[in-house]
């Protein structure tokens, strides 16, 4: 069911289905509980929601559509500059990431289970992800303050990559958010330091 279409019927399942998900777990939680709590039957539910994992997808799309919103809103404030965005970009997703998964396995879980079965799901996210921070990348270029020397999208898969030990499972649940930041703020400086190095190192020599 296409987000946009999500009635109040779609959004009761999405609730008492996600309350299940984070307390019981995924797999523990069956659509005739979430049919129960809806106070509709499990034929009725099953014309809303193929499967549990159609109810988990959903759920977790909405809950990554918050945060493009919030990523999007970084890469186009222009009042940021195009390092502040980057820093920025990144400590808003190893918070949300922090704040989903910190001491509550099963919305790991939940998000593993769709991950095996749906990974197209992941890397349509990734692919999202990078497009804003290649936005980003492109703006510090375009204004002399990068030097990325990669195509924008690689360079912004190359930076994802290079930040996802903080939002790995140890981290989350081992870290404390403080600790985490100022590692992330280490490989942030070391970043900005490289590319304002290549920026400098373009610049004609008078």
């Amino acid at each position: 069911m296409p987000l946009s279409h999500l009635d109040e019927t779609a959004k009761q399942i999405l609730d008492a289905a996600s309350r299940r998900f984070l307390h019981y777990g995924f797999k523990k939680t069956t659509m005739s509980e979430i049919a129960e709590d809806c106070n509709m039957s499990t034929g009725n539910l099953y014309r809303y929601f193929p499967s549990k994992m159609d109810i988990a997808e959903t759920f977790v799309r909405l809950l990554r559509n918050e945060v493009f919103d919030s990523l999007r809103a970084i890469s186009d404030d222009p009042s940021l500059k195009p390092a502040e965005k980057l820093r920025k970009f990144f400590q808003r997703k190893v918070r949300f990431a922090y704040d989903r998964f910190h001491n509550r396995p099963k919305a790991f879980e939940l998000s593993q289970e769709l991950i095996a079965e749906r990974p197209k799901v992941a890397l349509e996210w990734e692919a999202n992800e990078g497009r804003i921070l290649a936005r980003i990348l492109t703006e510090g270029e375009q204004t002399g303050v990068f030097a990325i020397e990669e195509e924008p999208l690689r360079m912004a898969r190359i930076l994802q990559d290079t930040v996802f030990r903080f939002t790995g499972p140890g981290v989350i649940f081992e870290g404390e958010f403080e600790t985490i930041s100022r590692e992330l703020e280490g490989v942030l400086n070391l970043i900005l330091d490289a590319f304002a190095c290549r920026a400098e190192r373009k610049q004609p020599i008078t």
